[in-house]
């Protein structure tokens, strides 16, 4: 349940940063719209909604100091103080591997951290309500509600058309035949007539049916159904069937904001007026008039458009009818042509708005505040032993022994200091006075206090609330069990099981390894990586590995034989694979940390050029 939980809960913060997004870049395009007055064409103008669909659509882009976004370089910090849960934003989820510490599993974005988020509930923390949790929650249940809604909306009306035949008019379909052979469609495609439509639409793509309300005969002669028939056909031949499919998806999805909701019908009407103009461009001049009566007769005798998923009506928004006959009045050949002008212009916004800021991200992997950690160790005989946590505070004068703070499960429930300057199973180590994480630069201090017989730490938790984004730590505070700190025991006090490799390999040279390499980068997978373009968005621990001919490694902790890296610390053999890339020379090696030696997870890759 948690796990299923936590992935909801992260999908809705994407969801809600691109629905913050793209609400600016909404606002902009109205903006621009009416500055220039349709100066740009109405095709200009339906191509930037095209920018709005791609951003709704692709939660991730790339970074540009281009950005639009670069400017307002305060809202990650907004968004992010409110969205994430305060004692659970832990930067540093690290494991101790030997004498080395394990690779920091840093995302840089919401969407990275979704993918990785734990579906065991057995190894999760406890479930706790908080109001961006309730919020995702009110988000999902208004997408089921709408969305079934829908669905069965266009199911009944799916199959109430199935009891309709098609329609038979000769003149009709003439005239239906006339205007696909005009516009060099060559689909067959029925028409229905049915009172259950209250205009004129084009329903499916793969199988399209033109649908006429029933007495549409008797409203339109049949030759100003040939207007009709152009602009429904326009739909056809502009793809806008599955537009207007993604269109209502994304109108469900983002329900809850208005901005998108009312940008999206412009859209929409614009999609009209560009199907009056193509329809148009088939048209003679004097009939340009007879056109815009037509559109006028329909909108009269027919009380609404038809509301079907991915269905066009030639009747839209009411409302807009002004607007749509003026574009009809002002219309000419060349109208539906786009300028280079207004190519360029699309270009420039496309760039400004299709890519993310550089700061615009949920973690940054640049810090606000690094610490000094270059501590000698000092021992601190108190410190040393077993320590379970009790509390959560922002101030150390807010904890109560007797009363619990804060409300839910801790995720650091166990903490194991030990007596050479090591904290059991975890990236940090200690000197007296400082906890010290060296992977993300923070030093943490800690007071401990003995309070009605029992003994207390204090230990000021510097997550990425701190070091990203410069919040005032909180702090854990944790009472003494033991001594005698548990070595096999993590942060969630969970025994481990350790994972051990063969490592005894007698040694054999491989020429190709010797020498000097830089670390360049950290993947999943030896395919995900490209040259020149570093993935991993954060601190890369492994600077450099040196291999001498004899087996050593100038990193102590490691020794190496022809195919296999090995730490006989704590027993893995980690394989090696040398590719040239572009001239250069590349080691991919297998990263067995923590995550791997005590959680069977697949390890990833250090990848490190060879220094020439």
């Amino acid at each position: 349940m948690y796990g299923l939980t936590n992935f909801l809960y992260g999908l809705f913060g994407i969801v809600l940063q691109v629905s913050i997004i793209s609400s600016i870049i909404i606002v902009l395009i109205l903006a621009f719209n009416k500055f220039f007055k349709n100066k740009l064409g109405i095709k200009f103008q339906y191509a930037m909604w095209i920018i709005v669909i791609f951003r709704l659509l692709i939660p991730v882009l790339p970074e540009s100091s281009f950005s639009i976004f670069n400017l307002p370089s305060n809202i990650d910090k907004i968004f992010y103080s409110f969205f994430t849960p305060k004692e659970n934003n832990i930067s540093s989820l690290i494991l101790y591997s030997g004498e080395k510490v394990s690779h920091i599993y840093n995302t840089d974005s919401m969407l990275s951290s979704l993918t990785s988020i734990n579906l065991d509930s057995t190894k999760a923390e406890s479930f706790q309500w908080s109001i961006p949790m309730i919020l995702a929650f009110i988000w999902m249940f208004g997408i089921l509600i709408i969305g079934v809604y829908t669905f069965l909306v266009n199911m009944k009306f799916k199959n109430s058309l199935k009891k309709h035949s098609p329609f038979y008019n000769k003149k009709v379909l003439y005239m239906l035949e006339d205007c696909k052979k005009q516009m060099g469609i060559n689909r067959h495609i029925p028409i229905i007539t049915t009172p259950l439509i209250k205009s004129p639409s084009l329903m499916g793509y793969f199988k399209p049916i033109i649908l006429l309300p029933e007495n549409i005969l008797k409203v339109l002669p049949v030759k100003k159904l040939r207007y009709v028939f152009l602009h429904e056909l326009s739909h056809f031949k502009r793809k806008d069937i599955p537009i207007n499919w993604i269109i209502s998806i994304l109108k469900i999805v983002y329900w809850f904001n208005p901005v998108i909701q009312h940008g999206l019908n412009k859209m929409r009407e614009d999609m009209e007026i560009c199907c009056d103009s193509l329809a148009l461009s088939y048209t003679k001049d004097e009939e340009v008039k007879e056109y815009g009566y037509t559109i006028l007769n329909l909108i009269e005798n027919f009380s609404r458009p038809t509301k079907l998923l991915g269905a066009t009506s030639i009747i839209s928004n009411k409302n807009e009818v002004k607007r749509r006959i003026v574009m009809i009045k002002l219309f000419n050949k060349k109208s539906y042509r786009i300028t280079a002008f207004a190519v360029g212009v699309l270009i420039i916004f496309g760039g400004i708005t299709l890519t993310n800021a550089k700061t615009l991200t949920f973690t940054s992997s640049k810090a606000v505040n690094v610490d000094k950690i270059d501590y000698s160790f000092v021992n601190d005989p108190k410190l040393v032993g077993r320590w379970q946590s009790v509390d959560f505070v922002n101030d150390i004068q807010d904890f109560k022994v007797d009363t619990k703070n804060f409300k839910g499960d801790l995720y650091v429930k166990e903490l194991n200091f030990t007596s050479d300057g090591k904290v059991s199973k975890t990236v940090f180590t200690w000197t007296k006075n400082h906890i010290l994480n060296p992977v993300d630069k923070t030093d943490s201090s800690y007071v401990i206090k003995d309070i009605d017989g029992s003994t207390y730490i204090f230990f000021q938790w510097k997550s990425g609330d701190y070091t990203m984004r410069g919040v005032k730590p909180s702090y854990y505070v944790l009472k003494k069990i033991s001594s005698t700190p548990s070595l096999n025991t993590n942060m969630q006090g969970e025994k481990v099981k350790i994972k051990t490799d063969k490592v005894d390999y007698p040694f054999v040279n491989d020429s190709e390894i010797i020498g000097s390499w830089k670390s360049v980068d950290f993947v999943g997978k030896i395919r995900d990586f490209k040259p020149n373009t570093q993935q991993w968005k954060g601190d890369l621990f492994i600077n450099n590995l040196t291999f001498s001919e004899n087996g050593a490694v100038n990193n102590t902790a490691f020794t190496w034989t022809k195919g296999l890296i090995i730490n006989k610390n704590i027993k893995t053999a980690s394989k090696y694979t040398i590719k040239e890339i572009n001239g250069s020379k590349y080691m991919f090696f297998e990263w067995k940390n923590g995550d791997y030696v005590e959680r069977g997870a697949t390890p990833y890759y250090y990848v490190l050029e060879q220094v020439k």
